[in-house]
């Protein structure tokens, strides 16, 4: 199965590809421009968010977007991003950054971050609560957090590791937290786990950087579906469209000299056969 090149180069590094009913588009974001990019149509359009970094975005359920900056977050009342600004400051220390993340379906904010040096365990999953607004770390000893995301039933959270290789699933409940933190599945010769998604049935699709695919898992843990894509860094994933039956994968050019993989920076899409879960937005 390969996936279709649906624009062109738009992004130097394109990472958590978001699709919201509310706005009947695609957003992702060009992490070392600090901007969101809007799929509109045939053209791209983007927007600063006011830092170096933009990690990611998600809607809030009230209207507008949360974005993970460099050591912050910001909130915009708007979807424009208009007003977006920041609230929530994660570190002061200049050696971390945010990366990945996403909204549980309680409607809190999971952020994750790392040090730049990507030095062993020193990521952090922090949790967003949507009522005191205020961050709390809840998995320590990362290298790389990265993608996030739920079962269709909300009773298992699964997170990627790019450090280590391994898709972390927990149980979740809203109250109690995770618990019961076990391997989902680990790196063989098919690429470090960056961003995921997950899809009706409970497969969990996962970028492979450095492999060009998508590999899907079943609930189980077993790989049975390859997405392959031209670019070898294929970064992350959602389920978008109307139906949320089309797979949008971004695909990043970091560290690539300007004459290799032409195609790399561009965003791609696959129906797969199945659909997505509809976004969680957050609800604070």
């Amino acid at each position: 199965m390969r996936a279709e090149r649906v624009t062109g180069r738009v992004s130097y590094h394109g990472e958590g590809p978001v699709w919201w009913e509310r706005w009947q588009q695609l957003r992702f974001v060009d992490m070392f421009a600090g901007d969101v990019l809007t799929l509109d149509g045939d053209r791209v359009t983007r927007v600063s968010v006011g830092s170096p970094i933009a990690a990611v975005i998600r809607p809030r359920l009230g209207g507008g977007a949360i974005v993970a900056r460099e050591r912050d977050l910001a909130i915009s009342n708007f979807d424009d991003l208009s007003d977006l600004a920041g609230f929530v400051t994660l570190t002061d220390d200049e050696g971390f950054r945010s990366n990945d993340g996403g909204c549980d379906p309680d409607g809190g904010f999971w952020i994750g971050t790392l040090e730049y040096g990507f030095r062993a365990g020193a990521g952090t999953l922090y949790q967003l609560d949507a009522g005191s607004l205020r961050a709390r770390p809840v998995v320590p000893g990362l290298s790389i957090s990265n993608g996030i995301g739920w079962s269709p039933d909300s009773s298992t959270m699964y997170l990627n590791d790019s450090g280590t290789g391994i898709t972390w699933a927990f149980d979740y409940d809203p109250v109690d937290g995770l618990c019961n933190r076990r391997v989902f599945a680990e790196r063989a010769d098919d690429g470090v786990p960056d961003g995921l998604c997950v899809d009706v049935e409970g497969g969990v699709w996962t970028a492979r950087w450095g492999a060009g695919r998508v590999q899907r898992y079943g609930p189980s843990g077993k790989l049975d579906a390859v997405v392959e894509l031209p670019p070898s860094q294929v970064s992350a994933c959602c389920f978008g469209g109307p139906d949320l039956g089309m797979l949008y994968i971004t695909t990043s050019r970091e560290n690539l000299p300007e004459d290799a993989e032409p195609e790399a920076g561009s965003l791609y899409a696959f129906k797969p056969g199945v659909t997505g879960l509809p976004v969680a937005g957050f609800a604070g």
